[in-house]
Parts: structure tokens; C-alpha cells; sequence
């Protein structure tokens, strides 16, 4: 398991507040941006600055686990995973959700401050 923070990057500012939570790998803080950045474009999709913006997922240690473009984020088709039969109960969904609600938050502040 690995705690990610999760921080938008608009040009050369970083919205102050970030997300973090725990993720078993890489892939699955992956899996998180992509639903944190799908929320936000839903929330917030008619602000142009966004298509430009990137999610930068760091370690405790501060180390940059990835860094993913909102664009590609939204518009990279993504590979199909092979059906491996009923998968366990997770409890990611609510996660995430959170992780999304944070960030959101902290792009409203963001956007607030430029006006």
C-alpha cells in the first residue's frame, strides 16, 4: 500500500490543497486521478484552463509517483481489462469520492482567488 497525494497543477501554480489516501500501486492511484479529474471536468468542465492542467501524484516521501495531463487523462482510450470473475467488495468508490470532493473544493478556492 502506498499513500498518494493527489495535486492539480495549473501552469506553474499548484492548487495548495491536495488529496491523499492509500492506494495498493500505481495503477490504482491511476485508476483514482482519473475519477478525481473525470469530477472535476464534470463539476467545472467550461473552464479552459483545466484541458491544460495536470495530476500530479506524489509519495509521503514527496517523490513523484506520476504525473498525468487532464487531457489525456479524459481523452486516451484505456485498455480492457480481462473478466478475472466476481471481483471482492471494495470500499474505493467512497474514496475516491472524497478524493474528488477535496480537490474540488480546492479548485473553487483556485478559481476564486484569479477573479
Amino acid at each position: 500500500m502506498v499513500r498518494a497525494h493527489f495535486t492539480i497543477r495549473l501552469g506553474n501554480a499548484s492548487l495548495p490543497a491536495s488529496a491523499a489516501q492509500w492506494v495498493e500501486d500505481v495503477e490504482a492511484a491511476r485508476s483514482t486521478a482519473r475519477t478525481i479529474v473525470q469530477g472535476l471536468m464534470r463539476q467545472h468542465g467550461g473552464d479552459p484552463r483545466l484541458i491544460e492542467a495536470a495530476m500530479v501524484i506524489t509519495g509521503d516521501d514527496g517523490a513523484v509517483l506520476l504525473e498525468m495531463s487532464f487531457f489525456d487523462t479524459l481523452y486516451l482510450p484505456v485498455e480492457p481489462v480481462p473478466d478475472a470473475g466476481p471481483a471482492p467488495r471494495r470500499r474505493a468508490g467512497h474514496a475516491r469520492a472524497a478524493a474528488a470532493a477535496t480537490a474540488a473544493r480546492a479548485l473553487r478556492r483556485f478559481s476564486r482567488r484569479d477573479r
